[in-house]
């Protein structure tokens, strides 16, 4: 009875010890063949901010998004509405229908849709 018991114990410790391990090496051995392992040489260039020239071609192109929107209101404005936490641009056709033209998201970027 007693020989039973420790039998099912230790192959229920031989599994579960087989069972994480083989999930440790995997990630292991995926983490090691990356080009840039975590936290070792990685290269932060690209999380640069943009420099004067693409702020200024960023200004430029949102100003042009805003004129064609406001091209295309009947008043001539832009319309925004709240969709939970993201505020929507469009605009109101001639029978009063409203258009969702883009979206700013939650860093203030406008996305066209």
């Amino acid at each position: 009875m007693i020989f039973l018991r420790v039998k099912k114990v230790l192959a229920s410790l031989a599994l579960v010890v087989m069972f994480l391990s083989s999930g440790l090496i995997g990630s292991s051995v995926a983490g090691a063949s990356s080009v840039n392992p975590s936290g070792q040489d990685q290269d932060w260039r690209w999380q640069r901010r943009p420099n004067r020239e693409e702020r200024e071609r960023f200004r430029r192109e949102e100003r042009d998004e805003m004129r064609r929107i406001r091209d295309q209101d009947r008043e001539h404005r832009l319309r925004y509405r709240m969709n939970n936490r993201v505020r929507t641009v469009g605009y109101f056709d001639g029978f009063g229908n409203y258009h969702q033209y883009g979206y700013y998201d939650r860093w203030g970027f406008f996305h066209r849709y």
